[in-house]
């Protein structure tokens, strides 16, 4: 996600989403890039990681 849809998802300003995105980046649980004038924000494997073991119904292959 863009850091202004990631604002807009979270109902945050963009500035915020931008911090909050630069605490999960040091955190090593969201990778950042440029493309254009648009920063892109994705999650990591350690973020995947993290997120499936918070919710174990989500990672299963049979969850609906």
């Amino acid at each position: 996600m863009t850091t202004t849809a990631l604002a807009a998802a979270l109902r945050l300003a963009p500035s915020t989403a931008s911090r909050h995105a630069a605490v999960l980046r040091e955190a090593g649980l969201v990778a950042t890039r440029r493309a254009g004038n648009r920063v892109l924000h994705h999650r990591t494997i350690l973020g995947r990681a993290l997120l499936d073991r918070a919710n174990p119904a989500a990672a299963a292959p049979d969850a609906p």
